[in-house]
């Protein structure tokens, strides 16, 4: 359930049925960069799968780690599923991003992104914007020196 208690809507494809979340890709060559928006509502285990599945096909065409950008405006995850999630997301920062920031979240999906960062070991950047979070990835190259 989404914050202040209005649940989230499922994406449905043509004739009404549920369809499983997306994730919008795109890559800023000029800055080495990927910007990610997910539209998805996290409910069970498959849609953990799937999502981590939808995420490993696209990153894993770089062949290395990627800086990256999330933005999740329309990503939910529901509390009976957010431990199982972090996991995967913990998975995910670990196997495929160098430097990350994530943008928009609701404050129910904050609390889970910083509690699975604290058990797994996970990046939990955030930022105000796109563009602040493409600054604070460009800094932390330099602090890096790469």
């Amino acid at each position: 359930m989404a914050a202040f208690g209005l649940a989230p809507r499922p994406l449905r494809g043509p004739g009404g049925f549920q369809i499983p979340g997306s994730i919008d890709f795109q890559y800023d060559a000029a800055r080495d960069i990927v910007i990610a928006t997910p539209k998805w509502t996290i409910t069970t285990n498959e849609d953990c799968e799937t999502w981590f599945e939808q995420w490993s096909r696209y990153m894993s065409k770089f062949g290395r780690k990627v800086d990256c950008v999330v933005v999740l405006t329309d990503f939910h995850v529901s509390a009976e599923i957010a431990s199982a999630w972090g996991e995967y997301r913990a998975r995910l920062n670990n196997s495929y991003f160098r430097h990350s920031y994530r943008v928009e979240a609701d404050a129910i999906v904050k609390l889970f992104v910083t509690t699975s960062g604290v058990r797994f070991n996970a990046a939990t950047s955030e930022a105000a914007s796109v563009e602040a979070a493409i600054e604070g990835i460009l800094e932390a190259r330099k602090k890096a020196g790469v």
